[in-house]
């Protein structure tokens, strides 16, 4: 994963603000840490945000925009792994 400490902790910040008119745009990395386009995901601001990529899209490296309107209020790189008792999907980096 290549998803760091500092990242996590300006998502969770972002998170904190239940600004929930905030827009979160989702995008799958592939195995060289290249962003695919177009988004796979375009959802408003929620509190279970990571559970729901996990849910819908797996374990693995996605890069998330988030935008208040023109504003970017986000943009990075996180690792979502498996549920706890859950193996890594072999293709986790395409």
């Amino acid at each position: 994963m290549d998803s760091d400490t500092k990242t996590w902790n300006r998502f969770y910040a972002v998170l904190a603000q239940d600004d929930w008119e905030q827009i979160v745009y989702v995008y799958q990395m592939d195995r060289f840490g290249r962003m695919l386009k177009p988004f796979i995901a375009k959802w408003a601001m929620h509190s279970d945000l990571i559970e729901s990529i996990r849910s819908d899209f797996g374990a693995g490296e996605y890069h998330l925009m988030i935008r208040h309107g023109k504003t970017m209020v986000f943009t990075g790189t996180i690792g979502i792994g498996p549920r706890p008792g859950e193996p890594w999907p072999d293709d986790w980096r395409n």
